[in-house]
Order: structure tokens, then C-alpha cells, then sequence
């Protein structure tokens, strides 16, 4: 062979191994702060509201949420499972709802928000789950308990 062939060949641009798996690892790591940073900015503000409701009702996995939807109300809207149907004329729903609201109350800034929502989702084994909705004012939910004080 003749040294022009040699130069005709193009440099090598392969990239080591342990350098291939370090950029891997470092991308993981920046993806895992990532997803932590976001996780914590948006739940952050319903911890303890979350917390609160996770103690009062054992296994409801308590999801809390709150904002503006599209130029909407602001709203408080928390989401739980429950261990029985819910339906609007439930006692058991009801008095669950008014303890959200107390709940609220004591832990939420419900002052901020213009629309309160509780959602209750009863899971049935192999079956479609049961949910029922309840919409209510905020400034309403401030004043008084949605189904009457308890024991009235």
C-alpha cells in the first residue's frame, strides 16, 4: 500500500464505552432531579392537607390538586377512594365530605380558591369503580359544612 491510501481513510469518531455508559448514567441522574424537583414544586402546597386526610381515612390514597383549568375557577379538588358506593344521597358520603371540608378548612387555604370539589371512587374487585362528584363554592364551604353540622 502507498501512503495515499492510508490518508483517504476517515479518523476513527467512535466514543469509549465507559464514556458511552457515564453520559447514560449522568442523563439518569439528571432525569431523576428532574422529575423530584417537579414532583415537589407542584405537591408541595398539599402535603399537609394530603397527610391529614391519609391519617383520617386509612388505604384512601388521597390525591389533592389545585389551580385555574383554562381561564377557569380557581379550585381545590381532592380526589380519594372509599369503601363504600358513593352516591350524592349517601350519609356515608356526606359525612365524608363534610370532614374533607373541615379538613380543608384547617389545612388548605380554602380562601384562595373559588370552587371546592371532592371526588370519591369506590374500587371494586374485576368491576368498573363507582365514583360520584361533589361540586360546591368555596365561600360557601368557609361558612358551613355542604350537608348540615354533625348530629343536627
Amino acid at each position: 500500500m502507498n501512503d495515499a491510501a492510508i490518508s483517504l481513510r476517515p479518523a476513527s469518531r467512535e466514543l469509549p464505552g465507559q464514556w458511552v455508559v457515564l453520559g447514560l448514567f449522568l442523563l439518569g441522574a439528571i432525569a431523576t432531579v428532574g422529575m423530584y424537583v417537579y414532583w415537589d414544586f407542584n405537591t408541595r402546597p398539599f402535603r399537609p392537607l394530603t397527610e391529614a386526610i391519609g391519617r383520617e381515612f386509612r388505604h384512601s390514597l388521597p390525591k389533592v390538586e389545585g389551580g385555574r383549568r383554562k381561564r377557569g375557577p380557581m379550585t381545590l379538588r381532592i380526589s380519594m377512594r372509599v369503601p363504600f358506593a358513593p352516591n350524592a344521597i349517601s350519609p356515608d358520603a356526606h359525612r365524608v365530605v363534610n370532614r374533607l371540608v373541615e379538613l380543608s378548612r384547617q389545612y388548605g387555604s380554602l380562601e384562595r380558591y373559588e370552587r371546592f370539589e371532592v371526588h370519591l371512587v369506590e374500587m371494586r374487585p374485576e368491576a368498573e369503580a363507582v365514583q360520584q362528584a361533589f361540586e360546591f363554592s368555596a365561600s360557601d364551604v368557609l361558612e358551613r359544612l355542604p350537608f348540615g353540622e354533625p348530629g343536627a
